[in-house]
């Protein structure tokens, strides 16, 4: 798969070692060849996004982020994201990457973060074209 987008970051927010690295896999064999962060819950996620001077911080491109995780799970992770500075989110989106396909999760996360992407697991090579894209916000692709 080839894009005319460049990713340069991804931060992976799930608590599923299996899934991160099946995530890994797709988002390497996409050509894109972003440098990849993985946050095992919303807690150290956000610590990885307010310690901006950190030499290995680099502003995620895309964030796909789990609902259900310990410590701090998605829609909580989406509360405090949306008060982190606008130039710290500005050109970041925002995907909930979710084994759930429920309506309801999705229209909790819409009420919370009204950009945010939905999508459910598993990541493929074909979600992330459309997610770099632009396309449909919520899709069960």
């Amino acid at each position: 798969m080839t894009t005319n987008n460049k990713l340069r970051c991804v931060l992976l927010v799930d608590d599923d070692p299996d899934d991160n690295f099946l995530h890994q896999i797709v988002i390497k064999e996409s050509g894109m060849s972003p440098k990849v962060v993985v946050a095992e819950n919303g807690e150290v996620a956000w610590h990885y996004l307010t310690d901006t001077k950190k030499a290995e911080f680099q502003k995620p491109d895309v964030i796909f982020l789990d609902i259900n995780m310990p410590r701090m799970n998605g829609f909580e992770f989406l509360s405090l994201y949306k008060t982190l500075a606008a130039d710290l989110r500005a050109g970041t989106k925002v995907v909930i990457l979710s084994t759930s396909s429920h309506p309801h999760d999705y229209e909790k996360a819409l009420s919370i973060f009204p950009e945010i992407h939905y999508r459910t697991k598993p990541l493929t090579e074909e979600m992330l074209q459309t997610i770099m894209n632009g396309e449909n916000k919520f899709s069960k692709v």
